[in-house]
């Protein structure tokens, strides 16, 4: 490997450890959990999918109640 190829590959290893070491801002994220069919809770579920909400998980809820429901959004 001559001169000029070991420049070239240092270049290329500098700019690639150059762009690398940049850490983006992560996400920020809110959370909200809710029981559907409690009549306590507003958990209406199309509002909250307007309102930025996504359903992350869902289980079998408490008694009289139909489940319980995990969202979150990212916060602005």
């Amino acid at each position: 490997m001559d001169r000029q190829q070991k420049l070239l590959w240092v270049a290329v290893l500098a700019l690639a450890v150059a762009g690398f070491s940049r850490t983006p801002n992560p996400k920020r994220w809110e959370y909200r959990v809710c029981s559907l069919g409690d009549v306590t809770q507003h958990c209406e579920l199309n509002l909250l999918g307007a309102e930025g909400w996504e359903l992350v998980a869902a289980m079998p809820g408490p008694p009289n109640t139909l489940a319980r429901v995990f969202l979150k959004r990212e916060v602005p």
